[in-house]
């Protein structure tokens, strides 16, 4: 078969496989919640910003990567406790849990401001959450530099590909250097936050906050740093300066961190336990099944949410798989299989 129309047919099956699954789980996936037992798991969601309405979120001044409104955050937490899950915090995991019972947890990463749109929801439903923030956003009011790429590109008229993939260049850098990449760029004027939709949670804020029994702060690393591009001594040095502010702030040491990115390696795993955290968070898209093996350290897998229909995304979290993932991950173990067999052929040969 011709390359060229095999690269274009893998296009046309990647493009539209994932989608067919998504319309077939929107039927099949209650069908099997309906005898799938549920009991004995953890899920875990991560949000990152908020928004009060679509208008809001058509301003541009954040990156919206999959940023839910506040009243689909609401409804998520409706849909699961109607499931007869239990909202619980990372310190509820350390007394135990019973099996006989499905869990979820909410997560934040970043310090958004806009994260308060949630905290009023959260009282409401008594449900616990943990903010993870980069405390050096939150101590010098600075707009998080995915964001700065995104307002500014989308201002001069750039296209989301374009604007995607200098996000991901700059994702491979150590933070120095996006800092002088924005300087030589944007000027020292685009680390301003544009209004109360970009800003980080001030320290005021942060304090004022963890004084609910509600509300946790975990660490982030200072610099949202993504920690396999630097050693382990750096990694400590990120985890301990933001823990001294988290503490100086909040009165307490946080037991929590979550990687940013989701990048770790075994360097990160090591100073994550020498810094003395007992649980880290992942942004593996899988459920967490009791009971947890680990004696010290427990990586946690996390659901990225997603804006759209609550019940579905829902469901697949339930049943843990997404279609893309299942795409793909059949397509790559059928190439790996093939492959193999090409390779047996040559041998024989």
């Amino acid at each position: 078969m011709d390359q060229a129309f095999q690269l274009m047919l893998r296009d046309v099956f990647d493009n539209n496989i994932p989608g067919l699954i998504e319309k077939l789980g929107f039927f099949i996936n209650p069908l099997i919640l309906k005898f799938r037992k549920e009991n004995g798991r953890l899920l875990v969601f991560t949000f990152h910003g908020l928004f009060e309405s679509e208008k809001q979120k058509a301003l541009n001044h954040i990156d919206p990567q999959n940023n839910m409104l506040a009243c689909q955050f609401e409804e998520l937490i409706d849909y699961f406790l109607n499931h007869k899950y239990k909202f619980i915090s990372p310190e509820d995991i350390t007394g135990g849990l019973n099996k006989e019972q499905p869990y979820a947890m909410i997560t934040f990463d970043d310090g958004y401001f806009n994260n308060y749109l949630a905290i009023d929801i959260l009282r409401k439903y008594q449900i616990p959450s943990v903010f993870f923030i980069s405390t050096k956003f939150i101590v010098e009011n600075r707009s998080y530099w995915w964001d700065i790429i995104y307002k500014y590109r989308m201002k001069q008229g750039k296209n989301i590909n374009t604007i995607r993939n200098e996000q991901e260049y700059l994702k491979g850098l150590k933070f120095r250097l996006i800092e002088n990449y924005i300087l030589k760029n944007f000027a020292i004027e685009a680390f301003k936050p544009w209004s109360d939709i970009d800003r980080p949670f001030n320290e005021n804020e942060v304090k004022s906050n963890s004084k609910s029994p509600l509300v946790s702060f975990g660490n982030h690393t200072h610099n949202h740093a993504i920690l396999t591009k630097y050693t382990k001594e750096e990694i400590i040095e990120e985890f301990r300066i933001s823990n001294k502010i988290i503490f100086d702030l909040t009165g307490t040491l946080p037991i929590t961190t979550a990687f940013p990115n989701g990048n770790f390696n075994d360097h990160v795993l090591e100073a994550t336990e020498e810094e003395g955290f007992r649980f880290a968070f992942t942004t593996k898209q899988k459920v967490n099944f009791l009971p947890f093996v680990q004696e010290n350290l427990v990586c946690l897998n996390r659901f990225m949410t997603k804006p759209g229909n609550i019940s579905r995304f829902g469901s697949f979290c339930r049943l843990d798989y997404f279609p893309d993932g299942l795409y793909f991950g059949m397509r790559n173990q059928m190439a790996y299989l093939m492959n193999r067999s090409s390779s047996k052929a040559k041998i024989q040969q």
